[in-house]
Order: structure tokens, then sequence, then C-alpha cells
């Protein structure tokens, strides 16, 4: 789960990240084969994004995002 956790410096291999909406933060951190998830309100909105056709079904996310937030982590 993605959802209030902070990754600096990481590097995530072959592992299942599962998005829910909330809040997250990571920076200079690298996607090696990993396999997203999305539910709840993060699923609505990949569902959007695929209907509108802004991402193709069962598109991934960028595997290098650096210094990406969702927001304060408390």
């Amino acid at each position: 789960m993605l959802e209030e956790h902070i990754f600096i410096n990481c590097k995530l291999t072959n592992c299942r990240l599962i998005y829910s909406g909330g809040h997250f933060e990571w920076a200079n951190t690298k996607f090696e084969g990993c396999l997203w998830g999305f539910r709840g309100p993060a699923e609505k909105t990949m569902q959007f994004l695929v209907m509108a056709g802004i991402l193709k079904p069962g598109q991934a996310p960028p595997q290098n995002m650096q210094g990406t937030t969702g927001g304060p982590v408390n």
C-alpha cells in the first residue's frame, strides 16, 4: 500500500503496489518489474483515463517518477 508511506532513495523490485487515492510521498525512487493495482477513488480515476483515451487499458505508470508526491504524509 502506498498510502501513508514515504519512500526516499528506494528501488522497489518485483513487488505489487496498491494505490487507493490517499497521501504518499517518494523521491529518487525507482520501480522495476512492479505490478500496479488501484482501488477506490484511484481505480475510478484509472477507469476514467482509459475511457477518455488518455491511458491504454492495462498501461502502468512510468517506471521512474522522481519527486512524486500525493500530499503530506501524517
